[in-house]
């Protein structure tokens, strides 16, 4: 047999969670032909000896509706070993959209996803109305596999226009965007998210669409899709109200289809939740009515901020007052000691306060990067430390840095999946999904692109809290199957050829840096990983040591449905 690709003696994990064997993998026409010991001639081969052969990472918590268009690589996540995404979460999408409201569509995306408007409304070459002439825009013209959901805020908007963001819709408004998400599946969309964060609001400072619709219009659109027989359902934030009302539980049995929320997190907040929120997944799972799937992200829960931007800090009512001023006046106040035990006071009393606050905990406040020289090699240290250090209160100590460099100090939060027992059993119970990027959100702050890596490397490979092939499947074949990505997540006979070659031993993340790549330059954090030398999309070389060949092998990746109708074995869209 020839091999357009044919990858030679590597230790092949497969995806499906079968144990690993040494084989070949031969690739004809973006697929795998055969896994196995092959001889036969090969347009090119690659030696894979002492490697992991894996399918690609799917990363289904994105959100590169705008960047994808002028970024075809969608950068950085390629460089983390994924060779699909996701994108179209928390109700968020690009498409459809009437002609003037793209504007409302960015300012919500940048908004709440922390996203340069500048960045969506300028970089992106609008130009489409409908979902399918969205997707119809991407293809030809991508480095990995693109898939996207249709967003409820974009639909309501579609329908409703600006009364989207003012009212709940009446009834025949439902049943419009019934039909409007009906037509976006059909045209390709792997499903519909939604979003219930009572903070997301767009540029405008007005809710979002969906976080204005009731309860029964979230219910009734998520029915849309029982009769199509494809598509999963994506909420945003309604943990609490999951575990209380059972909300996702109920648009799964509504509507028959997966449903997947965020998230589920260990945290010094709330140090007991994450065994209720399993315990609470066991007992839908046993009732077997429902399918439901929280996202649980496997890196610390690093929340980066600086003091002109600390929004957690505005919880208390002084730290608030301060928090709203000039940066002077800010300096100044942080400066007076005689604040000081008020200030502390005010941490005390609201350490409970919700996932977003403080926990008070200043051994979980990192300082990542000092603005002075001086000071840079107190990176990595914590408030904790630090204040011992120097003889101090590590609250004292914090403010004393921050006054010293004017509010500049980069600082993290890490509040959350910081507790190794807690994670294992996160990470382990068979209805968490792992992922969670937000890869191309939160720009500046938060690189999230290497989760994938970071999974295999710390928990599998150097905690050992479950098999490689195990950990290769929850990042690979079980996300194709809950998002409905056909063909992908397998290295096996028919299977598209997303394909990693990994030198497992020295897997892992470089350290995050600036770059000034986004259209116009603006700033946003980078994050790539070593030890993947060959990324593969779809039969070809993406990546050969960590650069870029030139190939754009992407595909969109559309709905079960969608692709069976073209291929001529049920209905199309």
């Amino acid at each position: 047999m020839a091999f357009d690709l044919l990858i030679k003696g590597g230790l092949v994990v497969d995806g499906t969670g079968d144990a690993p064997t040494v084989a070949d993998v031969g690739i004809v026409d973006g697929r795998v032909a055969a896994v196995g010991r092959l001889d036969g001639p090969a347009s090119r081969e690659i030696d894979a000896g002492g490697c992991l052969v894996t399918p690609g990472f799917i990363d289904h918590h994105t959100h590169y509706d705008g960047q994808v268009t002028f970024d075809p690589l969608c950068t950085f996540s390629c460089y983390n070993g994924v060779t699909t995404v996701v994108s179209g979460n928390c109700s968020l999408t690009l498409a459809p959209v009437r002609e003037g409201d793209e504007s409302a569509l960015a300012g919500m995306l940048a908004k709440v996803e922390a996203i340069p408007y500048d960045v969506l409304m300028n970089g992106v070459p609008w130009g489409w109305r409908t979902f399918g002439d969205y997707l119809g825009s991407l293809d030809d013209n991508l480095g990995i596999n693109f898939g996207v959901m249709v967003g409820h805020s974009a639909v309501r908007r579609w329908v409703m226009g600006a009364d989207s963001q003012e009212r709940e819709a009446t009834g025949d408004e439902i049943e419009a965007i019934q039909a409007a998400v009906r037509e976006c599946v059909e045209a390709g969309a792997l499903g519909i998210s939604f979003d219930r964060n009572p903070r997301h609001a767009g540029m405008d400072g007005k809710l979002l669409p969906a976080n204005v619709a009731s309860i029964d219009e979230l219910y009734a659109v998520a029915g849309a899709l029982r009769d199509l027989d494809t598509g999963v359902i994506q909420v945003g934030d309604p943990r609490d109200l999951e575990l209380t009302e059972g909300i996702c539980t109920r648009m799964s049995e509504i509507s028959g289809r997966p449903v997947t929320y965020l998230s589920i997190t260990q945290s010094v907040l709330r140090p007991e939740q994450w065994r209720e929120h399993l315990a609470h997944l066991a007992d839908v799972a046993a009732r077997g009515t429902a399918r439901i799937y929280p996202q649980i992200n496997p890196r610390p829960g690093l929340r980066f901020f600086q003091m002109d931007s600390a929004e957690f800090l505005n919880f208390m009512p002084t730290w608030k007052r301060i928090m709203n001023s000039s940066t002077a006046e800010r300096v100044a106040a942080f400066a007076d000691a005689s604040l000081r035990p008020q200030l502390a006071q005010e941490v005390a009393e609201h350490s409970d306060n919700t996932a977003l606050g403080f926990s008070g905990r200043w051994d979980h406040v990192v300082i990542v990067k000092p603005a002075l020289e001086k000071n840079r090699g107190l990176a990595g240290m914590t408030a904790a430390e630090l204040g011992a250090q120097r003889g101090v209160s590590p609250m004292d100590a914090f403010l004393d840095l921050a006054v010293e460099e004017e509010m500049k100090t980069w600082c993290a939060r890490n509040q959350q999946n910081n507790d190794d027992e807690a994670m294992a059993a996160i990470l382990n119970d068979e209805h968490t999904l792992i992922g969670l990027s937000d890869s191309g959100a939160h720009v500046v702050r938060e690189g999230g692109y290497g989760y994938g890596v970071h999974f295999l490397s710390h928990w599998v490979r150097d905690k050992g809290i479950m098999p490689v092939e195990e950990g290769v499947r929850r990042l690979t074949s079980f996300p194709a199957d809950v998002f409905g990505a056909p063909g992908r997540g397998r290295l096996i006979p028919g299977g598209k050829a997303d394909v990693l070659v990994m030198d497992y031993e020295n897997l892992g993340l470089d350290p995050s840096e600036e770059a000034y790549d986004l259209p116009g330059g603006s700033m946003r954090l980078k994050q790539v990983a070593h030890g993947i030398p060959y990324t593969i999309v779809n039969g070809q070389v993406l990546l050969e040591d960590g650069v870029h060949t030139g190939a754009l092998p992407g595909q969109v990746v559309r709905n079960s449905r969608y692709e069976a109708g073209k291929n001529g074995n049920g209905a199309a869209g």
